[in-house]
């Protein structure tokens, strides 16, 4: 599913560094950037504006062209991609750990 993350500044900066493809190509993403809070979630609240403007038609096509996208999340989460970055972050951690 197609989304827009209301969180902290730099939420989808960090879902990328984790494998996954965010929307950039679709929408304006650059609300992730912005560091004051009220500012961020006006950004969004102004992108979600914009989409439930969108006719039938145009979220119709609009979904089409985020297909990929959201075929390489859904892949990347239940097909082990994920997983193994999870793993190798968590071995990185375990190794820099002192005895």
């Amino acid at each position: 599913m197609p989304f827009v993350i209301v969180g902290t500044q730099g939420s989808l900066r960090y879902l990328r560094s984790y494998g996954f493809k965010t929307f950039g190509h679709v929408w304006d993403e650059s609300y992730d950037t912005v560091l004051d809070d009220h500012e961020r979630i006006a950004a969004v609240a102004g992108l979600l504006r914009t989409l439930c403007d969108l006719s039938v038609t145009e979220r119709i096509a609009l979904f089409q062209i985020c297909q990929e996208t959201i075929e390489h999340n859904w892949n990347h989460f239940y097909n082990g991609g994920f997983e193994r970055v999870l793993w190798a972050e968590l071995q990185g951690m375990l190794n820099g750990i002192e005895l």
